[in-house]
């Protein structure tokens, strides 16, 4: 089983790195606490709370670049949430 925990985020960060990202972190003022995790990629930059969710945008971003929001998904979310088991 695969599971969203700390102990993937080193093989995220290394999934993006691979894609040729740079990646950055986005602190707050007194550099105690991450605001985000910044990935950019020429003139992209992808911004995330954590690594896991890094990796999504970046697959996202490869997968349908800036017009993702033209792709026509209907209400997954909605519909999910919705089913019955």
């Amino acid at each position: 089983m695969l599971a969203e925990a700390m102990n993937t985020y080193n093989i995220a960060l290394y999934t993006i790195r691979e894609k040729g990202y740079a990646i950055k972190l986005e602190l707050d003022e007194a550099k105690e606490e991450i605001l985000s995790w910044l990935a950019t990629k020429g003139d992209m930059t992808i911004s995330a709370f954590n690594p896991l969710s890094l990796l999504a945008l970046v697959v996202v971003n490869e997968q349908y670049g800036k017009d993702w929001k033209q792709v026509k998904t209907g209400d997954l979310y909605d519909e999910i949430l919705e089913q019955e088991d």
